[in-house]
């Protein structure tokens, strides 16, 4: 069974990938993570609402100031994911962003330590979204991220092989 080719849902022969490095088509929708909710919660949360929400972004530290301080999300937990903008796809206007970390916990605070600690001079700017829930919640969202995709600044319990990718359109990285 290959966790990569049974991630992306219905997809057909005449179907061509947006980006050759993850195997993924704008079109296409990643369901592991929407089925396996499904099936062990009662919580109605899907992969688009996780990667979909309150979408921002900081500057490597070689750069300058993140610009964190100024962030309106308040200190609630939540799950966090952090975003290579890769590439963008004229086909259908959206950016490709690839997933590089997932974690847990107030966004301001967690984001700042990353911002300190995490080695991003390659990527410059950084986007992340942040999914807003209970701390219990966030920890069932984060492991699940966790055993499903492989994200490469993570280095605890990431025993996921998929590649997590999402497409945002211009407004959503204004």
């Amino acid at each position: 069974m290959n966790k990569q080719t049974d991630n992306i849902s219905e997809t057909t022969e005449d179907d061509k990938y947006c980006f050759a490095e993850c195997d993924c088509c704008c079109d296409t929708h990643l369901d592991s993570f929407d089925k396996a909710i499904l099936k062990e919660t009662r919580l109605e949360v899907t992969l688009q609402d996780v990667t979909h929400s309150n979408i921002s972004w900081y500057i490597d530290r070689s750069m300058d100031d993140s610009g964190l301080k100024s962030l309106l999300i308040d200190d609630s937990f939540g799950v966090y994911i952090l975003w290579h903008k890769n590439d963008y796809c004229n086909e259908h206007e959206r950016f490709h962003m690839k997933a590089l970390y997932a974690g847990k916990g107030p966004p301001k605070r967690r984001l700042t330590h990353h911002w300190a600690t995490k080695n991003t001079a390659d990527e410059m700017l950084i986007y992340f979204t942040f999914y807003a829930c209970s701390n219990r919640v966030s920890k069932y969202i984060e492991q699940l991220l966790l055993d499903i995709y492989d994200f490469p600044m993570n280095k605890s319990e990431n025993s996921g092989t998929a590649t997590l990718c999402a497409h945002f359109s211009q407004s959503e990285v204004d």
